[in-house]
C-alpha cells in the first residue's frame, strides 16, 4: 500500500511539474512551481514572517541609503524582472535571509555591524543570489508538496493551499543551505554588487569584521555565519572573484 501511495504521489508530482529556465545556470529545470507560483509562495511566506517579527517601518532610520542600495542590486542581477521587496526586522541577531519570489529581510543586528554601503551591497547581493538560484524554492517545494493534498495542489484552490501549508510548515531554519550553495551565492552576490557600481571589497571587510566579532563577542549570535562555510574560505573565494572582476574592467 505504501509503495502504491508513493507511486501515486510521484505520478501526480511529475504530471504537474513545469519547466523553468534558470538564467544563472542557463539550463532548463523541472519544478513543481512556475515563477508565478514562486512569487505567490513568497507572498504567503511574507505574510507569515510579518506576523511573527517586528518589521521596521522606515529602514532609512536604521541605515541611511538602505533603499537605494537594495534598488540598485535588484536592478542588476540575473532575475531583475522579479518584484523585489526589502524589509528590516527588529532583532539583535546578526542575520539576513531571503525567500522565494524576491523578498529579502535584514536584521537590525546585522545593520549595526555594517560599516559601508559596499558591505551592505554585498550582503544584499548574496541574498538575491539565493533567489536567483531558487535555492529556497528547491528546499521548500518538497515540504509544501507533502503538506497539500494533490487535488488542491494542482487545482483552483492552489494559492490558499500554499498559504495554509506555509503557515503549517515554514520556519527560518528551513532556509539553511549547503556550503556549495553559500559559496555560489557569495560569488554571484559579488558580481551583482560590482555590476550595480559598488566595491566588492566590501564583502571581504564584512567577513573580517565578522571574524573579529566571533573572537571578541562569542556570545553574540552571528546567525549569518552559522552552518556556513569557514569564513576564511569565503574570504579566499571573494578575493579570487574580485580579482577576476577587476580583470574584466
Amino acid at each position: 500500500m505504501k509503495k502504491y501511495l508513493l507511486f501515486l504521489a510521484l505520478t501526480i508530482f511529475f504530471g504537474g511539474c513545469a519547466t523553468y529556465y534558470n538564467p544563472v545556470t542557463g539550463k532548463q529545470e523541472t519544478t513543481i512551481y512556475t515563477e508565478k507560483d514562486e512569487i505567490d509562495m513568497g507572498i504567503a511566506l511574507d505574510r507569515k514572517i510579518c506576523s511573527e517579527f517586528k518589521i521596521v517601518e522606515n529602514p532609512e532610520k536604521i541605515f541611511n541609503g538602505f533603499t537605494t542600495i537594495c534598488s540598485r542590486i535588484a536592478a542588476n542581477n540575473d532575475r531583475n524582472n522579479l518584484p523585489y521587496k526589502f524589509k528590516v526586522i527588529e532583532k539583535e541577531e546578526v542575520n539576513a535571509f531571503s525567500i522565494p519570489g524576491g523578498f529579502v529581510y535584514v536584521y537590525t543586528g546585522l545593520l549595526k555591524q555594517i560599516g559601508s554601503h559596499d558591505e551592505l551591497a554585498c550582503v544584499i547581493g548574496h541574498e538575491i543570489a539565493h533567489i536567483c538560484n531558487r535555492d529556497a524554492v528547491h528546499r521548500l517545494e518538497k515540504q509544501i508538496l507533502y503538506s497539500i493534498p494533490a487535488g488542491i495542489l494542482f487545482g483552483s484552490g492552489r494559492q490558499k493551499a500554499i498559504q495554509q501549508a506555509v503557515d503549517a510548515v515554514f520556519t527560518i531554519s528551513m532556509l539553511k543551505y549547503s556550503r556549495t550553495q553559500e559559496i555560489q551565492a557569495d560569488t554571484q552576490g559579488l558580481r551583482y554588487a560590482f555590476k550595480a557600481g559598488y566595491n566588492p571589497e566590501g564583502m571581504i571587510s564584512f567577513f573580517k569584521k565578522m571574524q573579529e566579532l566571533e573572537k571578541k563577542q562569542p556570545s553574540l549570535k552571528l546567525t549569518f555565519l552559522s552552518d556556513h562555510p569557514d569564513t576564511q574560505q569565503r574570504i579566499k573565494n571573494a578575493q579570487e572573484v574580485i580579482s577576476a572582476l577587476k580583470n574584466t574592467q
